[in-house]
């Protein structure tokens, strides 16, 4: 079944022909044992998607639960991997060595799916925040997004990643990309749930083939650990920036305690992080759920 009822067994398929599972762990702001233990977790009770970056500093602890599934009853090709490039101002001629990193602290040989994390090129930004930019940065960028293009399809060839794709880029970003790409995105990673539906981006995606998945569908989570803190983050990529949480959550804080949401988790027996986990992936997004909400998707269906 394609990607329906959002039960962690279903799918969705990208433009490439592989399966992407309908829900995700998402190991941004998680690590130490709470990351290895979120991810064997999640593998244990169904998840076969795990999503992560360089950039959250945890990857070598991911690797240490998936090296645990491995060994035992799943099989590499049976959990769908995403890892994503934090592209800086120094890291353009060194893309193919950032994804063998990645490949060495998770413990794999490829990488199901690699996505560009940020349209921008920076020295700052963190997980959900754009990186700081001026205009002059900003169109010297988009003379740079070629190359790196470029060097993302090259890393298919090599066999590194089955799929390469993008995250928060907007309409106007994908534009310039697919002027000369000769790789489609399978894939638009950006913020999206009910407060936020972004319903232009997902209908032009949707038209040019690329599958949109959903990060943060609960809003941004409340906690603020310095990226820094997240994890070991094995080894570092030259220019990696390591700041702290700086969004505001005026928007996301309060929308999980709005009375009609809670009118109608009540109405159907459901909290209110399930009612909004439903009604995102009934409109046929990919979700990406970071370890302090998982739990929820494991309690009851979403049905």
């Amino acid at each position: 079944m394609k990607g329906k009822s959002g039960t962690p067994g279903n799918f969705f398929v990208l433009n490439t022909g592989a399966k992407i599972p309908a829900v995700g762990l998402g190991t941004w702001q998680s690590g130490g044992d709470l990351c290895v233990d979120a991810v064997k977790t999640a593998l244990s009770v169904g998840y076969r998607h795990i999503d992560c970056a360089h950039l959250y500093g945890n990857e070598i602890e991911v690797g240490e639960a998936l090296a645990e599934a491995f060994n035992g009853s799943l099989k590499r090709e049976d959990v769908f991997l995403t890892s994503k490039l934090y592209c800086t101002m120094n890291s353009l001629n060194k893309i193919e060595n950032y994804v063998r990193v990645s490949l060495k602290n998770l413990g794999v040989s490829y990488l199901d799916l690699y996505l560009m994390q940020w349209p921008e090129s920076s020295a700052f930004g963190d997980a959900t925040d754009p990186p700081s930019k001026s205009g002059s940065e900003h169109r010297q960028f988009l003379n740079r997004l070629k190359k790196v293009w470029k060097a993302m399809e090259a890393l298919v060839e090599l066999g590194l990643v089955r799929a390469i794709g993008v995250s928060n880029f907007s309409i106007y970003q994908i534009k310039e990309l697919l002027k000369f790409a000769k790789v489609v995105p399978a894939v638009n990673q950006v913020e999206l749930h009910p407060f936020w539906r972004q319903d232009e981006l997902v209908k032009f995606c949707q038209l040019k083939g690329i599958h949109v998945s959903a990060h943060t569908p609960l809003g941004v989570p409340t906690s603020s650990p310095g990226v820094s803190d997240s994890g070991s983050g094995g080894e570092d990529e030259p220019g990696t920036p390591r700041i702290s949480f700086r969004r505001s959550r005026s928007v996301h804080g309060p929308m999980l305690k709005l009375s009609v949401v809670g009118e109608i988790a009540d109405r159907h027996k459901k909290t209110a992080e399930q009612v909004f986990l439903f009604i995102t992936i009934s409109c046929l997004f990919l979700l990406t759920l970071y370890h302090t909400s998982f739990r929820f998707l494991c309690s009851s269906d979403l049905k």
